[in-house]
């Protein structure tokens, strides 16, 4: 068998948002449970662990498969977007996540947000977090196919008009990183819950453990040598 193809410098790093950036599941997760208490489904938090990842309009379909609900798709998310934005000052991101931005920024990278949430939600995300250095925000509204098919990572590296293995992706789920590594990107899974299992190139307690030096000394060589 062939040895892999050596990647290409780094150029760009993709974020996943929710558990990655924003320590913010577990709102999520009291927002969901909620709502779908008040829709007379009694959804655990075992229940909604197994969803990490899963995009809003799969999880309403397999609630929905289980016992018909009295909101319909759309306003079932909104209501539980309104719970969660009503608790959004008490989101914090995760730790030393905003400073890598900064440091990615720093080296030139081009750096942009993939999610599995809605647009509202993603917007009210990015808002919170006030960080000038995304280019833009693929979310579930943009693609027909949400994580963990490669679609929404293919489109954010199509936009950037960056080959997909010369992009970086931060995970903090099983389900983002499957689509990153379908979209042939490397892979940097940074897991808030034990016991997760992931087909990783790197699953680190923290994205800083990393050899970013390596991962982006050809692309910084190139681009010096450029302007000499």
């Amino acid at each position: 068998m062939a040895a892999p193809l050596p990647r290409p410098p780094l150029q760009a790093v993709l974020w996943d948002i929710d558990g990655t950036l924003l320590d913010s599941e577990v709102w999520h997760q009291r927002a969901t449970i909620a709502v779908c208490h008040d829709c007379g489904y009694p959804l655990t938090e075992a229940e909604y662990a197994a969803s990490l990842g899963i995009a809003f309009p799969e999880f309403y379909a397999r609630i929905a498969a289980r016992q018909t609900l009295p909101m319909d798709y759309h306003t079932w998310a909104n209501a539980i977007t309104d719970r969660y934005e009503a608790r959004l000052d008490e989101v914090m991101p995760r730790a030393g996540a905003f400073a890598l931005v900064e440091e990615f920024a720093t080296r030139g990278l081009r750096q942009a947000c993939v999610s599995n949430g809605g647009r509202r939600v993603v917007t009210v995300n990015l808002t919170a977090m006030g960080i000038r250095h995304f280019e833009f925000a693929v979310c579930r509204d943009d693609v027909l196919n949400g994580k963990p098919d490669p679609e929404p990572y293919l489109l954010a590296a199509r936009r950037m008009g960056i080959d997909p293995a010369a992009c970086a992706v931060i995970e903090d789920s099983p389900t983002g990183v499957r689509a990153a590594r379908a979209a042939g990107m490397l892979a940097v899974a940074w897991p808030q819950h034990e016991g997760l299992s992931f087909d990783a190139d790197h699953v680190v307690s923290h994205p800083n453990e990393v050899d970013w030096d390596s991962l982006c000394a050809v692309y910084e060589e190139l681009d010096r040598l450029a302007a000499d």
